[in-house]
């Protein structure tokens, strides 16, 4: 049985046709191979050239092979030799035959100290052969590795791992934020700092040993994404900011200045992703959005106080941003209607003096009519002087 067996009959006919034609792997051939691993009778029709035709039979008788069945893959530890016990044949043949105390019986002594595969070849009464196969894997006796601490971002997951191997067994405690409990390598996500214990245990040379594996886990940053302006018609980019990390990814690229600093501009009005890292690995994400303002208010730039006292600090009024618009007319106007500064100069400001005096404390009118990218803008304020 399992053997190959390949047919022969009378050579030279014209065609030739075995019945039952499925127990063979072509039925026209002159020697077919049998194909089937039970006992049967075929026949066979020869034809010539000249049409005449004769039959044969054939019994094939086919044989059982022994059922040879040897141990389990075994693991055992390095001094501890093991009977390599065997069933199902009258004789039997292993191989190789090193570390082996008789390699021609049906349980020889294994005694050897690395990994070994062996084949064994069982012969049955009826001379009929079959094969099992045996891995042997051999423990050395201690001492166990110490598994390593993990480090993780908040939220995150971590491998961890118990560092001796897939032959010993392991069980980890406490069980939650655990995804397995008796594997070498579950993966933990604890919302916090948390030791975990881990016991090796190697049955084969019975040998426990029990590990504190602590899990660090790290803040995640708390990153912002803010923005100075929107995009319109005194501001051609948008100046965005984030804060929180070391380094910083934006996206999408398209309008950016720069995707890797903290204060990339925008000329695109769209919404920006940004991801930023810390020295630890951990990363959070923000976003903001930049809009286009088609109509620029001028009201905007304009001071709302200022203060001509001499000290240098915020002593002149003026507006800002002018680089953005071409001014046509700048104008401030006293409570009783009278125009106290006038200019169509853009580095010129109102000191706070009307006449060559001191302007009165109290509130002023600004008016300014101005040109920009989005068209002629009349802008009307109040601003007040404070002494």
């Amino acid at each position: 049985r399992n053997a190959t067996l390949v047919l022969t009959t009378t050579a030279g006919l014209t065609t030739y046709l075995w019945s039952p034609g499925i127990y063979v792997n072509d039925s026209t051939s002159a020697n077919p191979i049998f194909i089937n691993n039970n006992s049967r009778r075929l026949y066979v029709t020869g034809t010539n050239a000249n049409g005449c035709s004769a039959s044969d039979t054939i019994d094939i008788t086919v044989l059982p092979l022994p059922t040879v069945k040897t141990l389990d893959d075994t693991l055992i530890c390095r001094t501890n030799p093991i009977l390599l016990t065997t069933t199902g044949a009258a004789t039997y043949s292993w191989f190789p035959i090193n570390n082996l105390s008789n390699p021609t019986i049906f349980n020889p002594l294994f005694n050897g100290n690395q990994d070994a595969t062996y084949y064994v070849t069982g012969t049955g009464s009826n001379g009929c052969k079959a094969v099992d196969t045996l891995n042997i894997y051999v423990n050395v006796p201690g001492p166990f590795n110490t598994p390593p601490n993990k480090i993780m971002c908040q939220k995150e997951t971590v491998m961890l791992d118990g560092a001796n191997g897939l032959r010993v067994g392991y069980l980890w405690s406490p069980s939650s934020f655990l995804s397995n409990t008796t594997i070498i390598n579950p993966i933990a996500n604890p919302p916090s700092t948390t030791p975990y214990s881990v016991v090796v245990n190697d049955r084969a040379c019975n040998l426990t040993q029990s590990f504190t594996v602590t899990v660090t886990v790290l803040p995640k940053p708390f990153v912002v994404a803010t923005k100075l302006n929107d995009i319109d018609c005194a501001f051609k980019n948008a100046q965005l900011q984030v804060s929180g990390a070391t380094d910083y990814v934006w996206s999408p690229s398209n309008g950016l200045s720069s995707t890797i600093i903290n204060n990339p501009t925008a000329s695109i009005p769209q919404k920006y992703y940004v991801t930023g890292t810390t020295v630890n690995g951990c990363f959070n994400k923000d976003s903001v959005e930049v809009f286009n303002n088609k109509s620029i208010s001028l009201g905007r730039y304009i001071p709302n106080a200022f203060t001509p006292n001499g000290d240098n600090i915020n002593d002149c009024l003026q507006l800002k941003n002018w680089m953005y618009v071409e001014i046509l007319q700048f104008s401030i106007f006293n409570r009783w209607g009278e125009r106290v500064f006038f200019t169509t100069n853009i580095n010129r400001c109102w000191d706070g003096t009307y006449k060559g005096k001191k302007a009165e404390a109290g509130n002023y009118i600004i008016i300014v009519k101005a040109k920009t990218k989005c068209g002629i803008e009349e802008q009307k304020a109040n601003v007040l002087l404070i002494r």
